[in-house]
């Protein structure tokens, strides 16, 4: 298409040539139909072009034929703005064609014999030109502009999906070690009293079915506690269980009083003003408590005896578990992938905390926490007066500490003594004894500080 424009123009411009003019010959129509045919590859090698364009329209004019051949020169000046990655060299091949191109044009279809220079023609042909490159810039600016809006939406797809990849793997080893904590801690209690219940039945059937009772609460609470993880899952489903709250500080009674029920007494100590905490807190708290307590009924005997104790500090919270256990070969010490403490370091690191575990000095284990929380004065408890009995949590003095001793059986009253822990015996209830407190009793599962 440009060759036919080309030979029509120089066509054109024979038939009306000026005076000084000479005549289209095959030497110009060459000229113009080699130069349209370089055309074709102007996004290849766009300078390559222009360069073989300006080359022939200088020895064009230099042979003193009168067409201007804008159709030929202007696709070339404009692909090379357009289309050349070497911007440096594009620019360089752009102006000395410019140059060339007007210095041919001053000497020869400029410069008329009969009229002089035509002043406004070289205007126009400098317009054009100068169009010509402004063009083929605003073209690759829009292109490179369009080029990287696909290429960032591409990236952003590409992050937004290995964000949601992540956030299914974080979801996933969030489950993971909610089901592992929920599971590893039921199923360990319900295995030691089922092989207790197993030993008794024939000798003490009551006592048996008072275990059995226990394995059936136990599973009951395992069960709701699933319930609750995979009703998230589910939606609608088990709507109930699904909103029930996370367990929390105030949960950790309970689950000393499944350890002491499962044969290894143990103690709760709390230390500190006590405080409402980060719904995260308290669950990563009650979970260390919950996987610690567990180990210790896989690995520590049922010789051992084990303490947590829980200290409220102004920006952190402590959570130390110990037991004096030697060690013991069972069935469930060799169940499991031992994923739990690689869990608890996991869920404090989540906070920014820290975590250190290892075989104490003399005998026993100890697992220590410390996750930094924000002191929170206006959600602190009383401590003023002791909780009402029909409260499970252990409530502290903010200038004492109150150890607390769990029952591994039923429910006692607090002895005269609250300056040391209270040791009560797991197989009988124990009377109360008489107190010079003149305030209400606290909870069963509490002794309190005066």
């Amino acid at each position: 298409m440009v060759a036919v424009l080309a030979v029509v123009d120089v066509a054109s411009a024979s038939s009306a040539r000026l005076p000084g003019e000479r005549p289209a010959d095959a030497l110009a129509y060459a000229l113009v139909v080699a130069a349209s045919i370089s055309l074709v590859w102007r996004r290849r090698a766009p300078v390559v072009v222009l360069a073989i364009v300006t080359a022939a329209l200088v020895t064009f004019w230099w042979l003193e034929h009168g067409a201007f051949l804008s159709v030929l020169g202007l696709p070339a000046l404009y692909a090379v703005a357009a289309h050349e990655e070497n911007r440096r060299r594009a620019w360089w091949a752009m102006v000395s064609a410019c140059v060339v191109l007007m210095l041919a044009a001053g000497v020869s279809v400029l410069d008329r014999e009969d009229e002089g220079f035509a002043y406004f023609t070289a205007l126009s042909m400098i317009a054009f030109l100068g169009a010509a490159v402004v063009a083929g810039v605003i073209i690759r600016n829009r292109e490179r502009i369009f080029v990287d809006t696909e290429r960032r939406a591409a990236a952003a797809e590409a992050d937004r999906l290995a964000e949601a990849e992540r956030a299914v793997a974080r979801e996933r080893a969030r489950i993971a070690r909610e089901m592992h904590d929920v599971v590893a801690h039921g199923m360990s209690v319900i295995a030691v009293q089922a092989a207790a219940g197993r030993e008794i039945v024939h000798t003490n059937p009551d006592k048996a079915a008072e275990v059995f009772g226990r394995i059936e609460a136990v599973g009951r609470e395992s069960l709701m506690e699933l319930r609750r993880m995979l009703g998230v899952l589910r939606g609608s489903a088990d709507a109930e269980a699904a909103l029930a709250p996370q367990p929390g500080i105030a949960d950790i009674d309970t689950a000393v009083a499944h350890s002491s029920t499962a044969g290894i007494p143990t103690e709760l100590v709390v230390e500190g003003r006590r405080r409402a905490l980060a719904p995260g807190i308290e669950l990563t708290a009650y979970r260390i408590v919950q996987e610690a307590l567990t180990n210790v009924r896989k690995h520590a005997g049922r010789s051992a005896t084990a303490t947590v104790r829980i200290f409220y500090g102004s920006s952190s919270l402590t959570v130390e578990i110990i037991d004096d256990g030697k060690g013991a070969v069972s069935a469930l010490s060799t169940a499991g992938g031992g994923h739990g403490l690689i869990g608890m370091r996991e869920r404090v690191e989540i906070y920014g905390g820290s975590l250190t575990s290892g075989p104490r000095p003399g005998g026993g284990y100890a697992v220590r926490a410390v996750l930094p929380v924000v002191d929170a004065d206006s959600s602190s408890m009383p401590s003023s007066s002791p909780s009402p009995p029909s409260t499970s949590s252990t409530p502290t003095s903010s200038s004492s500490s109150t150890p607390t001793s769990l029952p591994s059986s039923s429910p006692t009253s607090p002895s005269s003594s609250s300056s040391t822990p209270t040791s009560l015996p797991s197989s009988s209830p124990t009377s109360p004894s008489s107190s010079s407190s003149s305030s209400p009793s606290p909870s069963p599962h509490e002794a309190t500080g005066p």
